[in-house]
């Protein structure tokens, strides 16, 4: 999902201040008309935005769970703040931040104004439901203690690795 806001050179754009718009219109009020331009500006933001949120999850994944904040931390939603501005006649992608809730509401705030405007509806509600219901379930057990009875194998590795961090006490008895 992407989201823009358009602001003056002078003043940082804020995400609650800014009426959020797609980027496709944003670029054609900019001046860029040809929709090639827009496509390869949309691919590059894409590209950009993909590889820096790749190079955040290899950083976390060499933190431990302590390290990256415990079983409450959340990074499974995170939005990319990008900059366009103009260099030497040309635009160019300027990464500012990654964050969870700024990006989040004004995606959402531009995905509930879409029909208004003739836009399809996307996905977020979807991954963003997705994600609040999986955080759910971690807080449902959260703490608890579980006994297993006739617990699977090594092949079920996983389920231990996941059970710590989602903070279970697990006892598996074996008959």
């Amino acid at each position: 999902q992407v989201a823009c806001g358009a602001g003056r050179a002078e003043a940082p754009v804020r995400h609650g201040a800014a009426l959020p718009q797609g980027l496709d219109s944003s670029l054609q009020q900019w001046g860029v008309v040809a929709p090639g331009q827009r496509q390869a500006l949309a691919t590059r933001l894409r590209g950009a935005a993909e590889a820096a949120m790749a190079a955040l999850l290899a950083a976390e994944a060499e933190l431990s769970p302590q390290q990256r904040g415990g079983a409450r931390a959340h990074t499974d939603l995170l939005g990319m703040d990008f900059l366009l501005a103009c260099v030497d006649d040309a635009l160019e992608l300027v990464a500012l931040s990654a964050n969870s809730q700024r990006c989040l509401e004004t995606c959402l705030l531009a995905e509930a104004m879409g029909p208004a405007v003739g836009e399809p509806p996307g996905d977020l509600p979807r991954l963003l439901a997705e994600a609040l219901l999986h955080r759910a379930q971690c807080h449902l057990v959260e703490g608890k203690d579980i006994l297993l009875i006739g617990a699977g194998g090594v092949s079920k590795s996983f389920v231990w690795e996941a059970a710590r961090d989602y903070g279970l006490r697990v006892s598996r008895l074996c008959h």
